[in-house]
């Protein structure tokens, strides 16, 4: 799970941002449908912490847990900036150590994909659940088998970002046997010495709705809702590419 370490730089200067502000945005109307009203909230694979500063600014007291060091020196210069406090911590999602200290969780942008075995899924749940309030929600979304298999393979290579100072390439390919995405990223970046080149490859593992609710069920979290689409809270299709669970510790 080494990535996201020179990607961090490009990340955070492209469009993929965009996606953490439109769930700050969302994220009212959700606690709103399940009358809560959380005040600790944990930020998992928070990266550049774009979603934990805002919800700082809205008054909640957040920590942020990354495992990218990148991700994680970005996101404490941009608090400092924003002048909020956050606590952002070098944290695997795997080995959660918290224990009954926040309302809500929150893990974006189908960073669970990134564990590529289903017990490493387990694992993360079993320390969300520890790490939540009795009562407290966990909020995530996953992209689909679909959405890896077909929605991202559309394109065998596509531009991501191209300005006078960044050109951005990702190349998609699939594993059908292991449900595995890959996306080979290939970025150029210009400073005062010429340009950088940064490689990456990210691997994502498509898992189906059934055992995503096991695990969560195994972790003693109750699915509350599956959604096709948060914003408008309806159920998935077969052609979803993204799905968003609603799950709440028992109490």
């Amino acid at each position: 799970m080494s990535v996201y370490e020179e990607f961090a730089f490009f990340y955070t200067i492209g469009t993929y941002t965009q996606y953490s502000q439109k769930m700050a945005e969302i994220l009212p109307h959700v606690l709103e449908k399940y009358q809560v009203k959380p005040e600790t909230v944990l930020d998992l694979a928070c990266g550049e912490g774009s979603f934990a500063i805002l919800m700082s600014e809205e008054g909640y007291q957040v920590t942020g847990a990354d495992q990218s060091e990148s991700m994680l020196r970005i996101a404490r210069e941009r608090a400092e900036e924003e002048q909020v406090q956050v606590e952002f911590l070098n944290v695997d999602m795997r080995s959660l150590t918290f224990n009954e200290q926040f309302d809500l969780i929150t893990c974006w942008f189908d960073s669970l994909n990134y564990l590529l075995e289903f017990h490493e899924l387990e694992q993360a749940f079993l320390g969300v659940s520890r790490a939540l309030k009795d009562g407290g929600l966990f909020i995530f979304d996953v992209n689909t088998i679909y959405g890896l298999a077909v929605i991202w393979q559309r394109q065998s290579v596509y531009i991501e970002q191209d300005t006078p100072d960044v050109f951005v390439v990702h190349r998609p390919s699939y594993n059908f046997e292991n449900n595995l995405a890959t996306m080979r990223i290939t970025g150029f970046m210009r400073d005062q010495e010429g340009w950088f080149r940064m490689d990456e490859v990210h691997n994502e593992r498509g898992y189906s709705l059934e055992e995503i609710q096991a695990a969560l069920k195994k972790a003693d979290l109750e699915e509350l809702a599956c959604w096709g689409s948060i914003s408008e809270m309806d159920q998935p299709n077969p052609n979803s590419g993204r799905v968003w669970f609603i799950a709440k510790k028992r109490e």
